[in-house]
């Protein structure tokens, strides 16, 4: 009769049982030198198996830690179980952690990491927002920034859809910093949104920091914001507006990169989604709201989830793109008066040709009159137009089936089926991607 094959899920979870147990008895430093690195294999009836990274790191783990990993293993799994320890690589140097060497970084194999439950969602705010995201709401002055973040504010305390509009998949605890509005002012807005959707406002579990100053480039506060997460465990942290919160030099990306690091630790220690409230240039790109972040690029590539309001002539717009999941088209918000003050999206208003970007109309108007393909360079001269927009709507063209690509330039798609790639009617055409 064959013996069964180890079971390398439940290895997964008796370790990392195992590694709790451990962490508890011994310091940290021994800890990430020499449990950190053995990793699971699996486990049967009689043995739990483990891989150690090299021959002499093996023999030196069990004849230091031997006895406290068999006692922590018949604690986790009830009984005694043989342990078998590997060698991942046979090295021949003298390479290895020593009592007084730096900490090494935790590693684990990627099937130990944590898997996702029935329960776990890959949305906060459906559309809007994904589960955990650290991102950016960003808008021009006087838009409505605030009120669509207080809006998800209090649909994720309350469980109501946002805007009226987006599901919420988790609900729970909020936490707002709002560095722009007084007590008084962001009082009224937070009880005239629970209002609309009929709730009682003192039943509303949204909490309000009320410090006179934050300054998240400073490691004091720093600390104390994290502090304060952890104590209150909100589901959504609403920091309201990122130009409040520090006195960096927004376009230079070092000091970007380590703001925006500190956000994403905190998101990681805590696991509390962020939306950070931020503004845009004063010259705003019409194809990319990524791009018309002010500051640093680094701002547009650190993001999980993008929002971005839009005004256009009289019709304002919510867009949202994210980093794991579809982007949400334009669709037409209203801010309402009565009986409460309140953003919504209008049902069943289309898009307006005044929001269309008439960028790709242009270019195809070129290339129809063109009797041979042309570069981007030379639709960038006749059009007079940036070479980034220039690219963006060439992208979209040739994505939508309405150009091609080839190595003289880009042509008009003689008889493309509507969505049909520029492989699809003629292999000869380089892939978007070189675009």
């Amino acid at each position: 009769m064959s013996t069964p094959a180890p079971s390398l899920e439940s290895a997964c979870r008796i370790w990392d049982a195992v590694l709790e147990a451990v962490g508890e008895r011994i310091g940290s430093h021994s800890f990430d030198t020499w449990f950190r690195p053995i990793v699971p294999l699996g486990i049967d009836s009689s043995t739990l198996h483990l891989k150690a990274p090299t021959t002499r790191f093996r023999n030196l783990f069990l004849k230091n830690f031997a006895q406290v990993l068999e006692e922590t293993v018949q604690t986790v799994v009830g009984e005694s179980r043989r342990i078998q320890v590997d060698a991942a690589v046979d090295a021949g140097d003298d390479r290895l952690p020593r009592a007084d060497s730096i900490p090494t970084l935790p590693v684990v194999q990627a099937c130990c990491l944590a898997a996702p439950t029935q329960a776990s969602q890959s949305w906060l705010i459906e559309g809007l927002w994904t589960s955990q995201a650290v991102g950016i709401l960003a808008a021009s002055p006087k838009l409505g920034k605030t009120w669509l973040a207080l809006d998800m504010a209090v649909s994720v305390a309350s469980a109501t859809p946002c805007l009226g509009a987006f599901k919420v998949h988790a609900s729970g605890p909020v936490l707002v910093y709002a560095a722009e509005d007084s007590p008084t002012a962001l009082r009224i807005r937070i009880e005239s949104l629970a209002r609309t959707r009929g709730l009682r406002f003192e039943d509303l579990d949204v909490r309000v920091i009320t410090a006179a100053c934050l300054r998240l480039d400073h490691a004091d506060d720093q600390d104390r914001l994290r502090e304060t997460v952890a104590l209150h465990r909100p589901v959504l942290l609403v920091l309201d507006p990122l130009i409040r919160l520090h006195c960096l030099d927004e376009n230079a990306s070092g000091a970007v990169a380590g703001l925006l690091g500190y956000f994403r630790g905190l998101q990681r220690s805590t696991g509390v989604a962020i939306v950070l409230v931020h503004h845009l240039r004063k010259v705003v790109s019409s194809t990319n709201a990524g791009y018309s972040l002010r500051g640093s690029g680094d701002f547009y590539a650190f993001v999980d989830s993008l929002v971005y309001l839009h005004r256009r002539r009289e019709l304002l717009t919510i867009s949202a793109e994210h980093r794991s999941a579809p982007r949400l088209d334009p669709l037409t918000l209203e801010l309402v008066e009565a009986p409460n003050l309140h953003l919504r999206v209008v049902p069943g208003k289309e898009e307006t040709s005044a929001l269309r970007d008439p960028l790709p109309e242009k270019i195809l108007d070129v290339l129809s009159t063109s009797p041979q393909p042309l570069t981007a360079e030379a639709l960038r001269a006749r059009l007079q137009a940036r070479n980034q927009r220039i690219l963006q709507a060439l992208r979209k063209l040739c994505t939508d089936g309405r150009a091609v690509r080839s190595a003289h330039g880009y042509a008009i798609a003689r008889n493309a089926a509507p969505g049909a790639t520029a492989r699809e009617h003629n292999p000869a055409f380089l892939p978007l991607a070189d675009l």
